[in-house]
């Protein structure tokens, strides 16, 4: 499974009117849930447990490396 990554609506449409490009990402889900109705914003929405945890550490390594950067 790959995290997902998305340019969809979400409040970093103030920095795409400046002219800055941004992205979204999030967590994997189980293939089989999108059609089971466990889509984003969905009132089923869901995400696995283990990607959760995988996707945090991914935002952690990404802020420390940032910080650690000259």
């Amino acid at each position: 499974m790959l995290p997902t990554m998305s340019t969809g609506a979400t409040d970093m449409a103030y920095l795409r009117a400046k002219g800055v490009q941004c992205y979204g990402i999030g967590v994997a889900m189980d293939e089989e849930d999108g059609p089971k109705g466990f889509g984003a914003h969905s009132d089923q929405e869901r995400v696995i447990e283990s990607e959760l945890h995988r996707f945090v550490r991914a935002h952690w390594d990404v802020v420390v490396n940032l910080a650690r950067a000259k």
